[in-house]
C-alpha cells in the first residue's frame, strides 16, 4: 500500500536555537577575557599549546550553563 511522500519543512537555521553555537561563544568569551584569543590567533603555538588553551577554556562551562542553553533551545 502507497502511502505517498510527507515533506516537513524545517524553520531556517537559528544560532539562538543552535546549542554549540552558545558553546562556542562561551568559549570564545573566556578565551578574549583571558587574553588567550589575540595569543591564540598572533602567535605560533605548539598543537599541545593550542588544545590545552581550549581544553582550558572549554572546562569554563559548567553543566548548569549547558541545560539552560538546551532548555532556551528546547531541548529538555
Amino acid at each position: 500500500m502507497y502511502r505517498g511522500v510527507h515533506c516537513e519543512f524545517l524553520p531556517p537555521y537559528s544560532p539562538d536555537l543552535n546549542p554549540i553555537e552558545l558553546t562556542f561563544l562561551a568559549m570564545k568569551y573566556h578565551l578574549c577575557q583571558n587574553g588567550d584569543y589575540m595569543q591564540l590567533a598572533m602567535t605560533l603555538l605548539s598543537d599541545q599549546e593550542i588544545y590545552d588553551t581550549l581544553l582550558k577554556a572549554l572546562y569554563c562551562i559548567t553543566p548548569e550553563d549547558l541545560f539552560g542553553w538546551y532548555s532556551h533551545c528546547g531541548y529538555t
